[in-house]
């Protein structure tokens, strides 16, 4: 990769907060490597030259007379000809020496696909005995692991395999000992080496166990419903500031929550029955009106933890109370402090007791999250610690701030469009936010879509076979979002050895772009000085936002991981915020509209415009009306784009558009070597590199195929059927450029950087 354009000094306008979040594969690439038929697919390599070079010398060919039927079907089918006063004998002769070499190596692809097939079915066999890779599956998927464990086989388990072979090695997911969390710190002002310390990818600190939501909403459910307990509980308001109206029959009730006082003393206050009061708390608690002493905030990272906690300090009295809740959760904790170590088939066990302690009915519908499937998921920290200095610490802020500067314009176009949109949706006036939020609830985001349409240009201007494009000088320089921006990268470096790292060749991968700083205290969880790296975070974003009063929505817990709380006020809508906050109601919330602007104001903040943080929160009204969304630049509609870059900043990679319906017909083949050698067709029609990552618009996540695997393969026919077209993606960094290396073992890793900017600046 040429890069002329080299970055000048660090952007003073974005911060990167000096903490990385170093995200790895918990198992090499080597691991899908061993699925390829590399033997076969190099022959295939060499048959293609020779059957082009054939092709070349039949275009020559001009006969004395009419072929026979024998002689053109030996033509057709690249066979050598047997001597004729038809053709001209030097042209023969070159011929039946290319056509000879195609028979060659046709006749050693059967033998070379059966060797590839027993040392692939060696992997696999091995691959579904290793008690590393049974224990991710069980940790994930507790079926596919029932299914090795009573020997099931075909072509369903074997696809299985090679998709979790895939995800274990191909992506950085931070989920247990197969995705573990480790730490790095940037320092741009220090001129020393980058180093990496680590023990290697089986070393993992710590594991903890942590359980589904759904668990968390099960031991609440409880608390409240147990009578002797429930009137000791100290009601909490939340959702809205003002008591409802008169005619609502937890109206009283909410009236006299003041956050100190049990449902008891209230009760006796207001000379009510005390089942009257607790059926009127249930009910509000269930609407998410009230909330209590004894619900963990929705940040927290451990809740049931948390709730103990609480029991333990609530007095004697109280704790006697409570000592079936207590019991069921010290049972609990104990079985996920176990849980991390203990065998895969034990695994399944703790997985069905503690359902059977809670039942909670499973998820209530399927979640596309992997640690909110499985009741018990784990986090765990590796032995990793990267220092990047120098040239690479330099470059993380000042080659990809001019890539920030295009998305943030962006994400300002889109929240300008957007907010456009609704204000003329709405209307001039006013309009409580609730009833905003029902109005616009069918709207749509109204994408800005300038950045798509330059890049079509320049795209267009190179030529669509262009295999890469540096826009640096090409696009107009944009203005500085006039708000705030907060967001994090996951850097892929494109480099086989951190020490090597070249800016003239090492390619910055802009990896996932997410709207918010990820920086929290589930990915800081393990480090030693947690507390002080998310004050300073704190400290960071404050900064950036100045004066613009942020609100943070605090949702319930859904899934596996806590939602996200930065400095602001906080709106509490179905989950409760950590202690001290300062809270607004929705019903202080209101938007001020003239048809044509629309601004979020408060009667806490009178005359001051408020702005939602984000949390990737996709809907138009959140968009509207919140700090600007940071996202992926959105690609031209075009069959195939070049990979995109600024400088060294790599923020697109190559993609190519195809029709489901032609992946479906290049690899319609049964045989293992029908599929590979539909998969060279397409690879050569196309252009396409022989991996890559390809993605359904109905999934969540890419899929990484090496066109060598008849396996992989199988699972990229599968895909196509779920939508009409399939994006492939070009996998860079390639395999061979990964710097994270355990001996001769290569691992997928990227870097998760947060970056910062004011307003206006």
């Amino acid at each position: 990769m040429t890069v002329p354009t080299r970055a000048g000094p660090a952007d003073p306008s974005w911060e990167l907060l000096p903490v990385l979040v170093l995200r790895s594969a918990g198992f090499p690439w080597q691991l899908i490597e061993s699925l390829a038929y590399r033997q076969t697919t190099t022959l295939l390599g060499e048959l293609a030259t020779h059957e082009q070079r054939a092709a070349e010398v039949a275009s020559r060919l001009r006969p004395s007379a009419r072929l026979t039927r024998g002689q053109q079907s030996k033509l057709r089918n690249l066979r050598p000809l047997p001597p004729s006063d038809v053709f001209d004998g030097a042209w023969l002769a070159e011929w039946n020496d290319v056509t000879g070499q195609v028979t060659r190596t046709r006749d050693q692809l059967e033998p070379a696909v059966a060797a590839d097939a027993a040392r692939v079915n060696a992997a696999l066999a091995e691959i579904r005995t290793d008690p590393r890779i049974n224990d991710a599956i069980v940790c994930s998927s507790p079926a596919v692991h029932r299914d090795l464990v009573r020997g099931a086989t075909g072509g369903r388990i074997r696809r299985q395999l090679a998709a979790y072979a895939q995800r274990l090695a191909a992506k950085s997911e931070t989920m247990s000992f197969f995705g573990p969390i480790n730490y790095g710190r940037v320092d741009a002002e220090s001129n020393a080496q980058t180093t990496l310390s680590w023990a290697g990818h089986q070393e993992i600190r710590v594991r903890q166990a942590h359980c589904a939501a759904r668990v968390n909403d099960a031991v609440q459910a409880m608390i409240i419903d147990d009578d002797s307990l429930v009137t000791h509980l100290v009601p909490i308001r939340k959702t809205t500031t003002r008591p409802p109206r008169g005619h609502d029959p937890s109206a009283e009730l909410i009236r006299a929550v003041d956050g100190t006082r049990t449902l008891a003393e209230i009760a006796a206050a207001g000379g009510d029955e005390v089942t009257r009061t607790v059926g009127l708390f249930r009910t509000a608690v269930a609407k998410g009106v009230l909330t209590h002493s004894w619900c963990p905030p929705a940040t927290t990272v451990d809740p049931l933890r948390w709730t103990l906690g609480r029991i333990d300090d609530a007095g004697a009295e109280v704790t006697s109370r409570a000592v079936a809740v207590r019991s069921l959760l010290v049972k609990v904790l104990d079985l996920l402090d176990g849980y991390p170590w203990t065998p895969p088939e034990r695994k399944l066990a703790l997985q069905a007791e503690v359902e059977a302690l809670l039942p909670t009915g499973g998820p209530t519908h399927r979640s596309r999250f992997y640690n909110d499937r499985v009741i018990i998921h784990e986090a765990a920290v590796g032995t990793a610690q990267l220092e990047v200095r120098g040239q690479l610490a330099h470059d993380l802020n000042a080659a990809v701030a001019p890539v920030l500067d295009l998305l943030a314009h962006e994400a300002e176009l889109t929240r300008v469009c957007t907010n456009r949109a609704v204000a003329r949706r709405l209307g001039p006036g006013r309009t409580p936010l609730l009833q905003a939020l029902r109005v616009c609830a069918d709207m749509s985001i109204e994408y800005g879509g300038r950045l798509s349409a330059k890049l079509a240009r320049v795209v267009g201007e190179l030529g669509a076979d262009a295999s890469e494009l540096d826009v640096a000088g090409r696009l107009p320089t944009v203005p500085a979002p006039t708000a705030p921006v907060l967001c994090s990268i996951d850097v892929l470096i494109g480099t086989a050895d951190l020490a090597a790292y070249d800016p003239d060749t090492t390619p910055l991968v802009l990896g996932d772009i997410h709207d918010a700083a990820l920086l929290t205290p589930w990915a800081l969880q393990f480090h030693p000085d947690s507390t002080r790296l998310l004050a300073e975070r704190d400290t960071a974003v404050r900064r950036a936002l100045g004066d613009q009063i942020a609100v943070n929505v605090i949702s319930r817990r859904t899934t596996g991981l806590p939602p996200l709380e930065f400095p602001g006020v906080v709106l509490e809508l179905g989950g409760t915020a950590t202690a001290g906050r300062h809270r607004i109601g929705l019903d202080e919330l209101w938007l001020d509209s003239d048809g044509d602007q629309v601004t979020l104001r408060s009667t806490t903040f009178p005359g001051r415009s408020l702005l939602f943080h984000n949390g990737e929160l996709d809907t138009a009204v959140h968009t509207a009306l919140a700090l600007p969304r940071i996202r992926r630049a959105v690609l031209p509609a075009l069959p195939h784009v070049p990979r995109l870059r600024w400088g060294n900043a790599v923020f697109s990679r190559r993609r190519w558009m195809l029709q489901s319906s032609e992946v479906q017909a290049s690899l319609r083949g049964q045989r293992d070597l029908d599929l590979l050698l539909g998969a060279a067709r397409l690879v050569d029609e196309r252009g396409l590199p022989s991996r890559f990552f390809v993605k359904s618009p109905a999934e969540r996540k890419p899929v990484y195929v090496d066109t060598a695997s008849p396996d992989l393969l199988k699972g990229m026919a599968r895909l196509a059927a779920t939508d009409d077209h399939l994006a492939v993606t070009e996998a860079l960094p390639a395999p061979t450029d990964a710097w994270l290396r355990d001996g001769e073992l290569r691992f997928a890793s990227e870097l998760r950087c947060v970056y910062l900017r004011g307003g206006g600046r």
